[in-house]
């Protein structure tokens, strides 16, 4: 029997024990799985279907559904609260998204919080979805986004301001450097914020962040981060290894030093030093040749729409939101791995006209705020590797099961060994590495920003939005009042209706 197979043996004993005892003292009529199973297969059809009323415009019944869900205040309370707030948003109505995004935002940033609302530890048979959601990276990044952008409109610019600077630190959590820190927009109104407080260096510090994001994040450069990040991650494993062999001749002072001084490298471990510092510079020079190349392209980038927006004369901030987020589902052997995809969407290009003589094309727009690149190079998070080793530790038991039922045909002619490989697959078929798919579906496919100097009074606007082909798609008429205030916020959003 293989020693991960015979390991594997005794760890399904200890956990059939366990199990035994936990079964022991299970109420009497515990709620079965089929009606879990239900109960949860009727969340997920109620919470879609308001997901299907919001995007075809039928905003009173997706809110009656979203209230009722976030009323019951369960473990999914904070994606209800943004989902709410998405809506809101979406109606006009600010001071009530506001308050269901800041609700989110309570939760998913507040470890106390998470932990009161925790409905199981995370062991071999409780899914992920048990736990309570606080979001993806990406998630906290743009509920921060809201909640800074509405408590600027408020102007109640210390806490706008705060804001903005906690979603630059959630993007900090993803597994990879490049990725760390390329949300631009954040940077930018943190800019702007500090400039209208008047802390003007670090207006020009978040600026200066603000242009690096925006390169590392535009479209000719995702291709080539990804490589380096590629080699970045290459680079620390082989440092890594490097620093763990010399480690022993280096430290004068140790004990093992001295031995190791005292037995000569040996020739096999000398090379393997030189084949990895081979390999290390040969790593180094690539990623130079890709960090000057994406310089490169940076310094060919228009950044105008970056000034305007940190220019305190543009008194008004315009956010249209296109589009559907990115779907977050199952992958994997065991649905163990959380992958993203895009939902199409038609519109590439939008145009904006001011009291029917000021035109704005989408050059002037910031854009490359796209959310599904957000998501997709969030960076691994422990959870996955939890999740991983649970979908092993399935896949184990189950072959164990295999192999005891086979020889127990053999060896066992009074079933002890049948019993042990019943058991054996009982644990594999309750072990749940299900990854967690729950995510905010109404949030936008990416977010535009255009800023503009406007007299105070009533405007008219209209957008329009076109597909590639310069086809008219959806073009939206309103009237607005724009006050005497550095904080006028206008939020659209183009949900892909054909118009």
């Amino acid at each position: 029997m293989p020693f991960k197979v015979f390991k594997t043996f005794f760890v399904v004993l200890a956990i059939v024990s366990t199990t035994t005892l936990a079964f022991a003292q299970e109420p009497k009529n515990p709620i079965s799985e089929e009606e879990k199973f239900n109960s949860k297969n009727l969340l997920d059809e109620t919470a879609m279907q308001a997901e299907m009323d919001f995007y075809a415009g039928n905003d009173h019944q997706a809110e009656l559904i979203f209230k009722g869900l976030k009323e019951k205040k369960n473990h999914d309370v904070a994606l209800w609260g943004n989902q709410l707030g998405s809506l809101y948003l979406a109606q006009g109505r600010k001071k009530e998204a506001l308050e269901a995004f800041m609700d989110a935002y309570l939760v998913m940033n507040n470890l106390t919080a998470f932990k009161d609302l925790e409905l199981k530890s995370v062991g071999l048979t409780s899914s992920e979805a048990t736990k309570a959601y606080k979001g993806d990276p990406y998630e906290k990044v743009f509920n921060s986004f809201y909640v800074g952008m509405l408590l600027y409109a408020d102007k109640d610019f210390e806490n706008a301001l705060a804001s903005f600077k906690n979603g630059i630190l959630c993007d900090s959590d993803v597994g990879s450097d490049l990725y760390k820190s390329d949300v631009t927009i954040l940077y930018l109104m943190a800019s702007r914020l500090e400039s209208l407080q008047k802390n003007q260096s670090m207006a020009d510090d978040y600026f200066k962040q603000a242009m690096e994001a925006f390169i590392l994040s535009c479209p000719n450069n995702r291709a080539l981060v990804s490589q380096e990040q590629s080699l970045l991650d290459d680079l620390a494993k082989k440092q890594k290894i490097l620093l763990k062999k010399e480690a022993p001749y280096k430290n004068e002072n140790s004990a093992e030093s001295a031995k190791a001084k005292a037995k000569t490298k040996t020739a096999k471990l000398e090379k393997e030093i030189a084949d990895l510092g081979t390999e290390i510079s040969k790593l180094e020079t690539e990623i130079k040749v890709l960090t000057d190349k994406i310089q490169e392209n940076g310094r060919k980038l228009v950044t105008s729409s970056l000034r305007d927006i940190v220019n305190l004369n543009n008194n008004t901030l315009l956010c249209i939101e296109t589009g559907k987020g990115p779907l977050k589902y199952q992958s994997g052997n065991f649905g163990e791995k959380a992958i993203f995809t895009i939902k199409p969407y038609q519109a590439t290009g939008f145009s904006v006209t001011v009291d029917n003589f000021t035109r704005i094309d989408v050059g002037s727009f910031l854009k490359n705020n796209d959310i599904y690149y957000q998501a997709s190079t969030r960076g691994g998070r422990v959870m996955d590797s939890i999740l991983k080793g649970k979908a092993e530790f399935k896949q184990t038991t189950a072959d164990v099961s295999e192999v005891i039922s086979v020889a127990s045909q053999v060896y066992d002619p009074y079933g002890v060994m049948s019993l042990f490989s019943l058991a054996t697959k009982a644990v594999s078929n309750a072990t749940n590495p299900y990854a967690d798919a729950r995510h905010w579906s109404l949030i936008p496919a990416e977010i535009q920003m255009i800023p503009l100097h406007l007299n105070a009074g009533t405007h008219k606007f209209q957008i329009d939005s076109y597909d590639s082909k310069g086809k008219l798609i959806e073009s939206v008429k309103f009237d607005l009042e724009i006050k005497d205030e550095v904080s006028n916020v206008i939020f659209k959003r183009f949900r892909g209706k054909i118009s």
